[in-house]
């Protein structure tokens, strides 16, 4: 389906549209946005976070697997894995992956919707994980989000923790870049309520866009009210381009180093924390 950037499917269910596009997507994914310099790096700071909430032996679920990079990581490490995305494409390239590398034992793939994730509470249990994540902005695309919040509490046992990045409200870097090139309307495009995002990059699927909704730290705490506790808040690409001004940050990577170094350091302080292109939000199930 080719679409114009500017504008959204009228007759297409948003649910069914994000799952056309993705499963489009799915065996380019790890080439096309897996290969990204500044998503790697906003993987790596994601991983850090996983790694202190979860240990070998964890049961754990993913909300937005895509090809599986951070749920086969965690499997290598020990970790049982139910691995979910909107996109049966998607799964299928997770399933081959871990068959190839002997772990399906720790990966199990489900095909939902964040809104659906308490379905796996059926099949698994009431609180039987001990924890949950989801990462870059899933859950920004879900329309449904307000019904995620209370799923996951179900699933999680007491104590457990659940890991989410979300796409931010705010973006330091790209309030000072884009009106120093004299472009407000893009500096803060994020204060919309809905704003079209390409799944890609790259032709032809650069053309395919999903509906986002931007979230500052604050709107997903009060989300997750009730049911959780905050743990951590942490700043993610908050002095740093945003994955899609990646062209930038390579050709001009050395001068970005200090930057990063200075990032590395101040991201969990507030309110820099709350600055990121993402956020980082770790949760305490009560």
């Amino acid at each position: 389906m080719r679409v114009n950037r500017r504008e959204f499917p009228r007759i297409l269910d948003p649910h069914d549209y994000a799952r056309e596009g993705y499963d489009l997507l799915a065996p380019s994914y790890d080439v096309d946005i897996g290969s990204n310099l500044i998503g790697i790096r906003m993987r790596r700071v994601f991983q850090a976070a996983l790694d202190k909430a979860f240990r070998p032996g964890d049961h754990v679920f993913e909300i937005g697997c895509g090809t599986g990079i951070d749920a086969l990581r965690l499997a290598r490490a020990g970790v049982e894995v139910v691995a979910t995305d909107i996109s049966e494409a998607m799964i299928a390239e997770v399933v081959v992956k871990a068959r190839a590398e002997g772990i399906s034992e720790r990966v199990r793939c489900r095909a939902l919707a964040a809104k659906d994730i308490g379905l796996l509470r059926t099949e698994f249990g009431e609180s039987s994980f001990d924890g949950g994540y989801s990462h870059a902005g899933a859950l920004n695309m879900e329309p449904q989000i307000a019904a995620v919040p209370a799923s996951v509490r179900s699933l999680v046992r007491k104590s457990g923790e659940f890991v989410c990045s979300f796409i931010n409200k705010t973006s330091l870097f790209e309030v000072v870049f884009y009106t120093a090139l004299l472009r407000p309307r893009k500096a803060f495009r994020r204060m919309g309520n809905v704003v079209p995002i390409p799944i890609s990059r790259k032709p032809p699927l650069n053309a395919y866009v999903v509906a986002t909704r931007f979230y500052s730290a604050r709107d997903v705490i009060s989300l997750f009210d009730g049911g959780f506790s905050l743990v951590a808040v942490q700043g993610l690409q908050i002095l740093l381009p945003p994955s899609n001004l990646t062209d930038l940050f390579a050709l001009f990577r050395p001068l970005f180093t200090p930057f990063e170094h200075l990032e590395d350091r101040i991201s969990t302080v507030w309110p820099m924390s709350e600055w990121g292109h993402h956020t980082i939000l770790t949760f305490q199930r009560l």
